[in-house]
């Protein structure tokens, strides 16, 4: 890339991508191959889902989402489909056991 620049720019412009794929490649491959993101910061690559420990059943989340992603029945665990999810974050809010993850 860089020796088949013609100017000094082109020469010097990849060095920081250059610079984290050397010293982070791991976290590049988790986020191109696995599309997941450790740190939670990519909403992009974001994968919520509802912790069973903390849900209650209560159903808020269930009403407060927009697409129907969640499905549950009263004081059962509730499932959300993460692909039908648009992360909007509304059944973040509404839960009060904070049983909602990845957004």
């Amino acid at each position: 890339m860089q020796i088949g620049s013609l100017c000094g720019l082109g020469k010097t412009a990849p060095n920081p991508v250059l610079s984290t794929l050397r010293y982070f490649r791991e976290e590049y491959e988790t986020h191109v191959l696995k599309k997941s993101c450790p740190t939670g910061e990519c909403k992009a690559l974001a994968r919520p889902e509802i912790l069973a420990d903390k849900c209650k059943g209560c159903t808020a989340c269930i009403r407060k989402c927009p697409v129907g992603a969640i499905t549950g029945k009263v004081k059962e665990v509730h499932v959300l489909d993460a692909d039908k999810c648009i992360k909007c974050g509304a059944c973040k809010a509404a839960c009060k056991f904070g049983a909602i993850a990845g957004l």
